[in-house]
């Protein structure tokens, strides 16, 4: 615009094409296809005359092996209702519909607010799509009902199995897709200002941040709800405990239908600070600082979400890349040369040409969550999305009250009752952080010019050079017994350390 003022801006433009399959090897499943009417019958339990457990088929009362119950009386009913494959009339081939023209804008500036080329105003805005989603996207489709079918056979014989037509049990999806797909959405957005602070050093504070939408996410909408197994109609008579999840789904005849959606969000906002020295008189340097929050409900492309639960409950926590603080540095350092001092050939030879470099970094520890088992394996919702443990309190002790078997207060940490869906999230994603790295690397040189285009060059280079102990591990699992007592001697104790210092020797010749 001006000798103060540049604009960067545009738009780009994408076209969406959703992926398919080659010779249409998938299938999907459609909810609005499915009939509940027309759904096969499942052996269902009984006992014969003589009090042996046995299959019941609950259309002719005849009576089959126990090995039989759970799978689908034959000619009963359509295995597959619901299900299309790839190709079928009235559905795209990818079975994901195509968002059209994406537009997405870009705008920046960069300003120089006193002319002097020393400071520098710097902002930018854009919206990024993911308009190629992952392969696995697809190909996990390929594995679908109907186009792969795993029939059992009981009590035949290898004479016979090749004629035999086999029993089918309610199939598992590998995925099951969102029809009106969004596309995988970034928003991006920073504001600078850099300024030229003399000793050819350049200071940069900045605010750096983006947002996610329509992020993939799977959800499992075959799961059983909450409090199902506990239901008397769901009660296997011959053993007066719950029946198989596959005789009271919400989609009966199936067994898993995993979706995946794109609804997930996510954010992450930082302050950005560094100091950067361009090399001068021997001396090279940069340090970084970064305050940053990440915050997200899963950290894949198709991370899972809570089916019955809230979402941000249930699921939504700092994300596996969070890290609150992070400070690095890095230095290139030409020694001041002895010969200076005594001009002398062997204490130019010896002293003389000496560098020294090397990177530090301090960072926060990972959001850690603290999973729940049980010695006596209790079912304590009967269904849903399960529960947790539950947090009566902080979990994060003073660093002054850390200790090696006691990493965080494990004290803050029951077993639910039943019924009971524990702390969600709060406990399961971020109930305290990790240990955070304390490095430092460092590296000696020697350079020997030996003729005009020879050089020789010795190296000592050490990783974690102070040898600081820098766990990484801690053990997070809550096992309790049925009266609540915790029984998991380790729990909250760290168990694995990131490498000792290594050292390294060489000799190298550049010619």
């Amino acid at each position: 615009m001006n000798r103060k003022l540049t604009l960067d801006y545009g738009m780009r433009f994408t076209y969406d094409v959703p992926p398919y399959q080659k010779k249409n090897v998938a299938a999907n499943f459609d909810a609005a296809l499915y009939d509940r009417s027309k759904a096969p019958v499942l052996f269902f339990p009984a006992r014969d005359a003589r009090n042996t457990r046995v299959a019941r088929n609950p259309l002719t009362g005849e009576l089959f092996p126990a090995a039989y119950i759970g799978l689908f009386v034959p000619g009963s009913g359509d295995p597959y209702i619901g299900t299309v494959r790839a190709g079928t009339p009235g559905y795209r081939r990818g079975f994901v519909y195509s968002n059209g023209v994406l537009f997405a804008p870009r705008f920046g500036f960069a300003f120089d607010p006193l002319g002097d080329g020393k400071t520098a105003i710097r902002a930018g805005a854009g919206i990024f799509y993911n308009a190629r989603p992952r392969s696995g996207q697809m190909g996990d489709m390929s594995f679908n009902p109907p186009l792969q079918a795993q029939p059992v056979q009981y009590y035949g014989h290898v004479d016979t199995f090749l004629a035999a037509a086999g029993l089918l049990a309610p199939s598992s999806f590998n995925r099951v897709i969102e029809a009106r797909a969004k596309v995988v959405t970034l928003y991006q957005m920073s504001f600078g200002i850099q300024r030229d602070i003399g000793f050819n050093t350049v200071l940069d504070v900045a605010y750096a941040g983006n947002m996610g939408r329509h992020l993939g996410q799977t959800r499992g909408i075959n799961n059983v709800p909450y409090g199902a197994r506990f239901l008397p109609e769901n009660t296997d008579p011959t053993t007066n405990t719950p029946l198989p999840d596959n005789f009271f789904r919400p989609y009966y005849g199936f067994a898993g239908l995993p979706y995946l959606e794109f609804a997930g969000t996510s954010s992450y906002h930082s302050l950005q600070t560094q100091a950067k020295r361009n090399f001068s008189r021997g001396l090279q340097f940069g340090i970084a600082w970064t305050w940053s929050k990440a915050m997200n409900y899963g950290d894949s492309y198709d991370s899972g979400v809570a089916t019955y639960n809230s979402w941000r409950y249930w699921n939504y926590g700092p994300g596996g890349y969070d890290r609150t603080h992070t400070l690095t540095g890095n230095w290139v350092w030409d020694l001041p040369k002895a010969s200076r001092l005594w001009d002398n050939p062997v204490v130019k030879w010896v002293l003389d040409n000496w560098q020294f470099s090397g990177i530090c970094a301090f960072v926060s520890g990972a959001p850690q969550g603290v999973s729940l088992s049980l010695a006596d394996g209790a079912d304590l919702t009967g269904g849903g999305d399960g529960t947790t443990v539950v947090m009566t309190g902080k979990a994060i002790l003073p660093k002054s009250e850390r200790a090696f078997s006691r990493f965080f207060n494990t004290d803050v940490f029951a077993r639910p009752a039943r019924g009971q869906r524990g702390s969600g999230s709060g406990a399961t994603r971020y109930a305290f952080r990790g240990p955070g790295t304390n490095n430092w690397d460092l590296t000696l040189f020697k350079n020997v010019p030996l003729k005009e285009r020879v050089n020789f060059q010795f190296r000592w280079e050490m990783y974690n050079a102070f040898n600081h102990t820098q766990f990484s591990g801690v053990d997070t699992t809550a096992r309790f017994d049925a009266q609540g007592r915790q029984i998991n001697t380790r729990f909250g104790e760290l168990t694995s350390a990131r490498s000792a210092r290594i050292q390294q020797l060489s000799l190298r010749i550049s010619f």
